[in-house]
């Protein structure tokens, strides 16, 4: 099977609904999740995806149908991510021309469910519908959003996987991680941009001078987080409210 090749046209992204229903194989899988059964669970779970029409749109119909039921510890959902990515991985390549085609149909979707997972996610969503070509305005918007969230590690994270950096301010995203003592996350940040490098290292000795004191930095960024977030609550409450009568 063509994994990047559904049933039906590839022009419109209309596929006959020939193989297995996703989800479907989503609730065979978290039956066997909950028996921790895994060896069984990887076998069921390659047949499933030999099994679906379409692979890729399988997936995010299988995510889509699991937002807002995540709890906390090891994720069905980012354990299936994984397995398909090593399953495409097994399997033969596609036509680079017909597989691309279908990349940018399911990007944007793609996109959305990332922007409603959880970190784990994010790398094999990443790798599997290769994101880091994809639009990058929606994808800059999450991490600001990130950002002003205060998830200032998930920003950088995402930020550094889908290689966002030079459209990213280099001081704001890193300064907060540096006031956690991060620094190995902001070097991994910056790692492969020279400009950003010495940018960053123009930060940090500006911090040496006298007279500087970390807690005017401390008090500024915090600040200015606070003021976009709760400009964005405004925006949203504005866009909430009813118009009045004329």
């Amino acid at each position: 099977m063509d994994p990047g090749d559904p049933t039906g046209d590839p022009a419109t992204g209309e596929r006959r609904c020939t193989g297995q229903d996703p989800l479907l194989l989503l609730q065979a899988l978290q039956t066997l999740w909950s028996t921790r059964e895994r060896q069984q669970l990887q076998e069921e779970a390659w047949r499933g995806f030999a099994a679906l029409d379409d692979p890729l749109a399988g997936l995010l119909d299988m995510l889509e149908s699991c937002r807002g039921r995540r709890g906390e510890g090891p994720s069905l959902e980012a354990w299936i991510s994984r397995q398909l990515q090593c399953w495409l991985q097994a399997q033969p390549r596609p036509s680079p021309a017909q597989h691309s085609l279908r990349l940018k149909q399911l990007q944007a979707r793609a996109i959305r469910v990332l922007t409603e997972s959880p970190p784990s996610l994010v790398a094999p969503l990443t790798s599997i519908f290769q994101l880091q070509d994809a639009d990058r305005s929606c994808l800059l918007v999450h991490v600001h959003r990130l950002h002003q969230e205060g998830r200032f590690r998930e920003a950088v994270m995402l930020g550094t996987t889908l290689k966002l950096q030079p459209e990213l301010d280099v001081e704001k995203m890193s300064v907060p991680l540096l006031l956690q003592d991060k620094v190995a996350l902001v070097e991994r940040y910056v790692a492969g941009f020279p400009d950003l490098q010495r940018r960053l290292l123009a930060l940090m000795d500006s911090w040496c001078q006298p007279g500087f004191d970390i807690k005017d930095v401390a008090s500024y960024h915090v600040t200015a987080a606070g003021a976009a977030a709760s400009g964005e609550e405004r925006l949203g409450l504005a866009a909430a409210q009813p118009s009045s009568p004329k």
